[in-house]
């Protein structure tokens, strides 16, 4: 498993909230993760929607069923995810200000819940999903990149 930065630092690092694109990313076989890879060595706080598990999940069960990875590199990298000390937030504390993002936007409700918390935090978002990149410049929150 990977591991995390020191969580004991001198300076205090702005928390950053994670998608499931970047979570995918650390545990899956990709070529191009080496953004990914420097939130796993940095000492910010890491902020997700608790539906995240269940959407980098839900991506590399799709990787195993196009024979792209094992059934126990799965089991692995969830038991990795949920071990990283990711401050999980609950979906529907977000929801509200998830779904008038959503309408605003123009843009899945899901998506939305990382930029609720994002917006809530004050926080910036590393995904590399363009389209989230997108919808949160158009509401002012910083992309991590």
């Amino acid at each position: 498993m990977r591991e995390r930065g020191s969580r004991y630092t001198s300076a205090i690092s702005e928390p950053i909230v994670v998608d499931a694109s970047i979570a995918f990313l650390w545990f899956a076989n990709e070529a191009d993760r080496s953004g990914a890879d420097a939130l796993l060595e940095s000492d910010s706080t890491l902020l997700a929607p608790d539906l995240m598990a269940v959407e980098a999940a839900n991506a590399w069960w799709k990787k195993l069923r196009r024979h792209e990875m094992e059934r126990a590199d799965v089991e692995q990298a969830i038991t990795n995810l949920l071990a990283l000390g990711i401050a999980w937030s609950p979906s529907a504390m977000l929801l509200p200000s998830a779904a008038r993002l959503a309408v605003e936007l123009g843009h899945p409700v899901y998506d939305c819940l990382y930029l609720a918390l994002a917006v809530s935090h004050a926080a910036p978002i590393a995904t590399a999903d363009k389209r989230l990149q997108q919808a949160a410049g158009r509401i002012g929150v910083r992309v991590k990149t």
